[in-house]
């Protein structure tokens, strides 16, 4: 909005104090492209769920999995996160809706720090949720799936969930301010800084301990992986046993490659909680690129998944035969 068309109430909001100092340029192509980005992943990330949903309806057998539900309640958080990024820091921050937001006043602002805080928790518990049901395969072969059946799979979605939800409720013991910027925006803010560092610290020992328990996850299912590649000594004819190699080792580059993004996302929001301190904002980038990244993952990994949407698009035809392989839900 221009400076002649402001409310009155957005020039009595104190002015924020910027601390960063990057050229507007560089800012105004960054945020352009991460907006892009979100739009292009909402749209996926719609198919995707909307694909999933029907598979449940349908019983499709190769996307009826605990897994697959597993994924389904993580795209809930991965877009419940886009969505209070953009609505509750990008959107007010470039200046859009002002006058709804000053409507709203400070609860808008509390609201969004706490979801802000808790999908950040959330993503992780949902990401540690899916590497401990893929390590279930692992350790139970022959039980796993009863293990993520019935009351037990809500049971995970519930730690999905509430663990963020309950821990973000201590955002409500600090003050929220909202601040205009150099922009005609608007930028919510905590005002107890050792309150704020506090979360952070909190914030970063959490995520210290996911990254461990997905690096040492990630690390079993690959020896384990290898383990089982080596002992392949059945007698069994050369281009039998060949292909049986080139499948393992197509399942060792998945589970690799896919293992390497997760933990390295991980990591780099655990970064930027140690470097960049009690700056709220500073890791939108970070949360979009969390929730961004699982439907392009689901989308080039799982080829039951990839061809159901395309037989629905219609872009290929029916096949009742379709080979699974799923990211890291193989059974050895």
């Amino acid at each position: 909005m221009t400076s002649s068309t402001l409310p009155s109430s957005f020039w009595n909001l104190p002015l924020s104090n910027n601390s960063l100092t990057v050229d507007d340029r560089i800012t105004f192509a960054v945020e352009t492209t991460q907006f892009v980005i979100f739009c292009i992943t909402m749209t996926i990330y719609l198919l995707i769920v909307w694909a999933l949903i029907e598979a449940q309806k349908k019983r499709v057998e190769e996307l009826s999995s605990p897994f697959f539900k597993l994924c389904l309640s993580t795209a809930g958080v991965d877009i419940w996160t886009l969505l209070t990024n953009y609505l509750g820091a990008m959107f007010p921050k470039w200046g859009w809706f002002v006058p709804v937001y000053l409507f709203l006043g400070n609860g808008y602002g509390r609201v969004y720090l706490y979801f802000a805080w808790s999908t950040g928790i959330c993503q992780a518990m949902s990401v540690s949720v899916l590497a401990s049901n893929r390590l279930s395969v692992m350790l139970f072969p022959t039980s796993f799936h009863k293990m993520w059946m019935g009351y037990r799979l809500w049971v995970a979605i519930a730690i999905q969930y509430l663990t963020g939800l309950l821990i973000g409720l201590a955002t409500f013991f600090n003050e929220v301010q909202l601040f205009r910027n150099g922009k005609n925006g608007i930028v919510p803010k905590f005002l107890n800084t050792k309150l704020t560092n506090t979360f952070f610290a909190i914030g970063g020992v959490f995520l210290l301990v996911n990254c461990i328990y997905l690096v040492g996850t990630y690390c079993y299912l690959f020896l384990v992986i290898r383990r089982r590649q080596k002992k392949m000594h059945t007698p069994t004819p050369i281009i039998i046993k060949s292909r049986t190699k080139e499948r393992a080792k197509m399942r060792e580059a998945r589970l690799f490659t896919m293992s390497t993004i997760i933990v390295g996302v991980q990591l780099c929001i655990l970064i930027l909680f140690i470097f960049k301190g009690a700056d709220i904002l500073a890791f939108t980038s970070d949360h979009d690129l969390y929730a961004s990244i699982n439907p392009y993952l689901l989308w080039v990994f799982s080829d039951s998944l990839r061809k159901y949407i395309l037989q629905r698009l219609g872009f290929i035809k029916k096949n009742k035969n379709i080979t699974s392989v799923t990211p890291i839900t193989f059974v050895l």
